[in-house]
């Protein structure tokens, strides 16, 4: 692993095939597993073992590229996982996120970094008329991180994919609780009423408040939403803002991309807000993105 550090921050990033970026999921370019602000209050969770399936190994700020190209694919044969590798098949059922994989081919990533910025290159390993190939530069901005992200089809066929980070957030550690509140600014009136669970989670711990989140009580089962992002502002970035009350630290997303859906997911410790994209590029065009997470915190 290396950091990226100035006087405000200290990044922690994984690098390609370290844990915890070494997953079958996640993203293997610009993998963030800590930040710590000021020496000393720290952002970044543990995707939890206490779940329904096996835990996919997520940390901090790591991101996915969802498409399933594993359609067709019969077992024994290979099939592209967007941001991780070639996956060679060994059941019927199609890519699973929380299975593991005898056999991976991990895309190539390079990378270059100085005390403040990281580049990320990986490039392509072309497997059923998928290729594609993604620069990131991730960079720290006094008390700012920066992602910048360009996917470019390089392959044969068209590439639909969602793609997302999932901010795996926790205020030093502290166990959700009231004293959490996510804040949507962009986001329509949500009126006042406990959320709908989503993908089989009926219970949910997220009681909508005006443009704004709030979490009723100490948990350890999964809470799960899923948000339409219609009616949301109209302009280029999408902001969500997670604050703890108690230690008066917050962190504030900037996702400059066209939001499809709003993915709100919590337990235990953690904390993730999901801002889908959907990505649709055809051979020889590209896609660009960025995210810019702010971190603040009271003087103790």
């Amino acid at each position: 692993m290396f950091f990226l550090t100035n006087d405000r921050l200290r990044v922690e990033i994984s690098e390609p095939g370290e844990r915890p970026n070494d997953t079958q999921r996640f993203d293997r370019a610009g993998f963030v597993s800590n930040v710590v602000l000021d020496g000393d209050t720290h952002f970044c969770a543990n995707e939890p073992m206490n779940l329904r399936h096996p835990s996919s190994g997520g940390r901090g700020l790591c991101c996915e590229f969802s498409a399933d190209f594993s359609e067709g694919v019969a077992i024994g044969e290979k099939f592209p996982k967007l941001g991780v590798g070639l996956i060679t098949q060994d059941s019927e059922l199609g890519y699973q996120f929380a299975h593991t994989y005898a056999e991976v081919e991990p895309y190539p990533v390079t990378y270059t970094h100085t005390d403040t910025t990281a580049e990320f290159v990986m490039t392509a390993l072309p497997c059923c008329g998928i290729a594609a190939e993604v620069h990131k530069k991730l960079s720290i901005e006094g008390n700012s991180l920066v992602l910048e992200a360009t996917i470019t089809n390089v392959g044969e066929r068209a590439i639909e994919t969602e793609e997302y980070c999932h901010n795996f957030i926790s205020v030093d550690g502290m166990a959700i609780s009231p004293d959490y509140r996510l804040e949507l600014p962009d986001m329509p009136d949500l009126g006042s009423k406990r959320l709908e669970g989503f993908g089989g989670y009926d219970h949910n711990n997220f009681i909508a408040d005006g443009k704004a989140i709030r979490f009723e009580n100490c948990e350890t089962d999964v809470s799960l939403s899923l948000l339409s992002t219609e009616g949301a502002a109209d302009g280029e970035t999408f902001t969500w803002k997670l604050l703890h009350k108690g230690a008066k630290a917050s962190v504030t997303g900037v996702d400059r991309v066209q939001p499809t859906s709003f993915l709100l997911w919590s337990v235990d410790h953690m904390v993730s807000p999901e801002i889908v994209q959907t990505i649709r590029i055809a051979p020889g065009e590209s896609h660009s993105w960025s995210r810019r997470w702010t971190f603040e915190a009271e003087e103790r």
